[in-house]
C-alpha cells in the first residue's frame, strides 16, 4: 500500500468517524438544535426589521411587515424547520459541516458580533496559543529527559519524582499556588488575562505583553504534564534497550551515545510521534478550569461563562468545533506516523 492509499483511507476513515460523531451529537441535542434554530432565526428577522426600518423610508408598516414573513419563510427553509425529519436532518448537518451554528443569545465578539462561529473564531486562536506552545515545550523537554534517563541514573530518579507529581497535582490547584507565590508574593508575574490594561497599541509591545502573561500558565502546565511525557519516553525507550539488535551494537563497542540516538531513538520515533500528536491534538481544545484560573480568554473560558449564562448555541458550537478540531488533530498524527514508519506504507 503506498503513501497515497493510505492517505485516501485515513481521510475516508477521519470523514466517516466525524459524520458518525456529528450524528449522534446531532441526535442527543435535537430538541435543543431545533429550538436555537427557531431563536437564531426570529433573532436575523428583527435584525432585518430594524435594517429595513434604517434604510428604506418609502415602506409603510403593511410592506415591511409583508417583508419580514417573507424573509423568515426563507430562513425556515434554508434551516429546514418546515420538512420531515430526514431532510430536516441532512439540512441541519450541511450547515453544522459548514460551522454555521447559529446566534448566541448574550455572547457577543469584540467585533460586535453574536454569529457563534465568529465566537469561537476569536477565542479558539487564543486556546491553540496557550496550550499549543506548552505542549510542544513538554514534549521536547520530555523527549530529552526520557532519553537521559535511558544512560543516566540521576535522570532516572529525576522522572520518578516528576512522574509523582503529573499523577497528583492537578493543573487549577497548582495555578493557584503559583498565582499566590509568584503573582502576588514577589510580583514577578500578573496572576491572569491576556494583556496589560489596557493593551499596548504598538503590534511589538502587544506581543511582549501576552508572552509576559502567559509566562505563568505556560510554567504551570509544563510543570504538570512534563513527567507524564518523560515517563513514556523512558518506558519506550527501556524496552528497545533490551531488544538483540541493541545487545548486539553494544558487543559490536559502539557508543552509547551512537546507541541511544542512532538505534533507539530512531526505533521509538513512531510511538513517541504518536504520543506527542495526541498530545498536540487534545491541546488545541485547551483546558476550562486552567483558563478559568488565569482568566486566558480562550474555549474553555468561552464555555464557563456560555454555562453561567445558559447560552445553548454557544455550547454547542463549542462541543462542535472541539469535536472536529480534535478529529483534524488525530488525522494528522496519522500522517506523521505514516512518514515515521515506512511498514504502513507497504501495508505490513
Amino acid at each position: 500500500m503506498g503513501f497515497g492509499t493510505y492517505i485516501i483511507k485515513k481521510v475516508l476513515i477521519y470523514f466517516s468517524v466525524l459524520i458518525a460523531t456529528l450524528t449522534i451529537l446531532y441526535i442527543f441535542t435535537f430538541p435543543v438544535l431545533q429550538e436555537i434554530i427557531a431563536k437564531s432565526i426570529n433573532f436575523q428577522v428583527a435584525q432585518f426589521a430594524q435594517t429595513l426600518l434604517k434604510s428604506s423610508h418609502n415602506l409603510n408598516s403593511t410592506q415591511i411587515q409583508l417583508a419580514e414573513e417573507k424573509y423568515k419563510e426563507t430562513l425556515i427553509n434554508a434551516y429546514g424547520l418546515n420538512k420531515p425529519v430526514i431532510d430536516k436532518y441532512f439540512i441541519q448537518m450541511y450547515n453544522l459541516l459548514r460551522l454555521n451554528f447559529g446566534t448566541a443569545y448574550f455572547i457577543q465578539a469584540p467585533s460586535g458580533s453574536r454569529d457563534v462561529s465568529a465566537i469561537i473564531a476569536y477565542y479558539l486562536p487564543n486556546t491553540i496559543l496557550l496550550f499549543t506552545t506548552a505542549t510542544i515545550i513538554f514534549i521536547v523537554i520530555g523527549t530529552i529527559i526520557g532519553l537521559l534517563s535511558a544512560k543516566s541514573r540521576f535522570w532516572e530518579k529525576v522522572i520518578a519524582i516528576i512522574a509523582v507529581i503529573h499523577s497528583s497535582i492537578p493543573t487549577w490547584w497548582l495555578g493557584f499556588v503559583l498565582i499566590a507565590a509568584l503573582a502576588y508574593a514577589i510580583r514577578v508575574f500578573p496572576p491572569g488575562g491576556m494583556t496589560s490594561v489596557p493593551p499596548p497599541k504598538d503590534p511589538f509591545d502587544y506581543g511582549i505583553s501576552v508572552l509576559y502573561h502567559m509566562s505563568l500558565p505556560l510554567i504551570t502546565i509544563f510543570i504538570v504534564n512534563v513527567g507524564g511525557f518523560a515517563y513514556i519516553v523512558r518506558s519506550l525507550v527501556s524496552s528497545i534497550m533490551k531488544e538483540d539488535f541493541i545487545i548486539t551494537a553494544k558487543a559490536r563497542g559502539l557508543p552509547d551515545s551512537r546507541i541511544l540516538y542512532r538505534h533507539v531513538l530512531r526505533t521509538a520515533s513512531p510511538s513517541i510521534a504518536t504520543q506527542a500528536i495526541l498530545a498536540l491534538a487534545g491541546s488545541l481544545g485547551g483546558s476550562l478550569t486552567t483558563e478559568v484560573v488565569f482568566e486566558w480568554p480562550g474555549v474553555g473560558l468561552l464555555t464557563y461563562v456560555a454555562i453561567t449564562l445558559n447560552d445553548l448555541p454557544v455550547i454547542l458550537g463549542v462541543t462542535y468545533v472541539l469535536t472536529i478540531v480534535l478529529l483534524i488533530g488525530l488525522f494528522l498524527g496519522e500522517l506523521v506516523y505514516g512518514i515515521l514508519d515506512p511498514r504502513i506504507k507497504v501495508g505490513e
